[in-house]
C-alpha cells in the first residue's frame, strides 16, 4: 500500500472524496474489460520493453475510449485527475485486501457451520473442508491486521470512513473483478 503523506490524507481521506472516487470508480466500470484487454495486448506486443508496450498501448483503438471515459469520470466525480490517482493508491489497494480477507472471512463462517454439522451427525467432518477452513482462517486473520496498519498509518477516523464506505467499494470491486476475468477469457 503506498501511503499518502499527512497532508494527503488530510484532505483525500474524507467521506466527500471518497463518495466522489466511488462516483469515480462505477463510471471506469463500462471500460475494464478494455482496460484489461488493452493491457494485456500490450504486454504481450511490447513484453518488458517500456517503450514498446506504450507504443503498443497508443496503438489500440481502445486506449481513446478508456481516456475519454477517465476524463468523463473525473468530470461526473468532481476529483482531478492527481486526487484521483493518490486514492486509487491508497483506497483501491485497501479495499481490494479488506474484500478478498472479508470473502475469506465468510468461507470460514460456512465451513465452520459445515463442520460442525457433520459433527452434530456423528460424522467425520471432510479433510477438504477442514483444511479449507485452516486456509481461510488464515486469510481471515489478515483483515484484522490490515486495519491495524491502516488506523496506525492514518488514524482511527480515517478507518472508520474506509470501513463506512466498504459496501459501496466491495459491490464495485465484485464487478471489476468480473469484467476483468471475462476479459481475460476472451483471450
Amino acid at each position: 500500500m503506498v501511503a499518502l503523506s499527512p497532508e494527503d490524507a488530510k484532505t483525500l481521506l474524507t467521506d466527500d472524496k471518497l463518495s466522489r472516487f466511488a462516483t469515480y470508480q462505477k463510471e471506469m466500470l463500462s471500460v475494464t474489460g478494455d482496460t484489461v484487454g488493452v493491457g494485456m495486448q500490450a504486454l504481450e506486443k511490447g513484453g518488458t520493453d517500456q517503450k514498446k508496450f506504450q507504443g503498443a498501448m497508443a496503438a489500440d483503438d481502445r486506449s481513446a475510449k478508456i481516456a475519454a471515459t477517465n476524463q468523463a469520470a473525473l468530470e461526473k466525480s468532481g476529483l482531478t485527475q492527481e486526487e484521483m490517482a493518490k486514492l486509487a493508491h491508497v483506497a483501491s489497494g485497501y479495499y481490494a485486501r479488506a474484500y478478498a480477507f472479508r470473502e475469506a472471512a465468510n468461507k470460514v463462517d460456512d465451513l465452520h457451520k459445515k463442520i460442525e454439522e457433520a459433527k452434530a451427525n456423528g460424522k467425520q467432518p471432510s479433510v477438504v473442508d477442514m483444511a479449507m477452513e485452516k486456509a481461510y482462517s488464515g486469510q481471515a486473520a489478515q483483515l484484522e491486521r490490515l486495519h491495524q496498519e491502516f488506523a496506525g498509518q492514518y488514524g482511527p477516523q480515517a478507518l472508520a470512513l474506509m470501513q463506512k464506505h466498504e459496501p459501496e467499494f466491495f459491490a464495485i470491486n465484485e464487478k471489476m473483478m468480473g469484467a476483468a476475468i471475462g476479459a481475460m477469457k476472451k483471450k
